[in-house]
């Protein structure tokens, strides 16, 4: 059944037995059938466990289960997890899909392995909506700016599908979520799969340098997915047992991560822009919790990284603001 090109798709799972459901079913739905899936336990409960194991009675073989670490531990994170996924996965291309979201277009590997073929492409992406727990959505599409720049001489025959430029992906703030990403297992080992050292913000860090590394890039613009706004609960996810000042300071180690690993001019400056955006969110923090002098360090990096005559004037105004404290 799994006749070349083969598309492994990896899904991390933590204790969401019901949801993973979800997920697997709308695979299930694809017209496309040469694939695996390789849903991957990061220690959930026992309990959970076992529930796993009897939901995945009702797929076929191209399901398969796989436990990292022993059950009710701590977990290794995402990073670590689908790395693991991608040691395994034996197909020429890789996409991920995460445990409580799910793809909405039946036919969307059947284009994406239709369209990577022809033209020879290492990454994929299409459209997705974020939408909240009750299903009311939040984003209606994550990558306008994208979809906007599109020309039809891009425009691939018989497909909504259109060869863009790396600039043009590459449009801050647009990124693409891990659930509509598709690439070449091969890109992934070259540029070594997710960085391992973050556990929050591993999508963003590793769409840019996968932009950076591709040579051919395609994107599809309709919505192929859903994305689930994270539920509040702690024990859902690990990145949801962050702190806020935690969330921001992993944010920040992956963009500096991203300045070492990449080399094309688009991928620094949008790493630079998300950087010194990121450095302001801090400092403007910082100081209305009244730490002034912390504020002002990172307002100071905030304007090294992508300077601006209103960013200038702040740093001017804390200085005052210090001074004469």
């Amino acid at each position: 059944m799994n006749a070349q090109p083969l598309i492994s798709i990896i899904i991390p799972t933590r204790n969401r037995g019901e949801l993973l459901q979800v997920c697997l079913n709308a695979i299930r739905a694809q017209t496309y059938p040469h694939y695996e899936v390789l849903v991957i336990d990061d220690g959930s409960s026992l309990a959970n466990r076992e529930i796993c194991r009897g939901l995945l009675q009702q797929y076929d073989s191209r399901v398969q289960w796989h436990e990292v670490h022993a059950p009710d531990t701590q977990g290794c994170g995402p990073s670590v997890i689908r790395n693991k996924g991608i040691a395994l996965a034996q197909g020429k291309y890789v996409t991920f899909c995460d445990d409580d979201d799910f793809w909405t277009c039946t036919e969307h590997l059947a284009t994406a392995v239709t369209c990577m073929e022809r033209q020879a492409a290492q990454v994929y992406f299409g459209g997705i909506q974020v939408q909240d727990p009750s299903g009311n959505v939040i984003i209606e599409k994550m990558m306008p700016k994208v979809e906007h720049s599109l020309k039809s001489a891009q425009k691939l025959a018989d497909y909504d599908v259109y060869a863009v430029s790396r600039q043009q992906i590459l449009s801050y703030p647009d990124y693409a979520h891990l659930n509509i990403t598709i690439t070449t297992k091969a890109l992934l080992d070259k540029i070594g799969g997710f960085w391992e050292q973050i556990n929050y913000c591993e999508d963003i860090n590793l769409f840019i340098r996968v932009c950076d590394a591709a040579e051919i890039i395609l994107f599809r613009p309709s919505i192929c997915a859903v994305h689930n706004a994270p539920a509040k609960r702690l024990d859902m996810s690990v990145s949801n047992s962050l702190s806020l000042q935690n969330k921001r300071l992993l944010e920040v180690n992956a963009y500096q991560h991203l300045l070492m690993a990449c080399d094309s001019p688009c991928a620094l400056y949008y790493t630079r822009i998300s950087l010194s955006y990121l450095y302001k969110v801090i400092s403007e923090e910082l100081a209305r919790g009244g730490k002034k002098m912390a504020a002002l360090q990172y307002a100071q990096c905030a304007l090294a990284m992508y300077p601006t005559l209103k960013w200038s004037v702040y740093l001017v105004w804390l200085h005052l603001s210090f001074a004469f404290r």
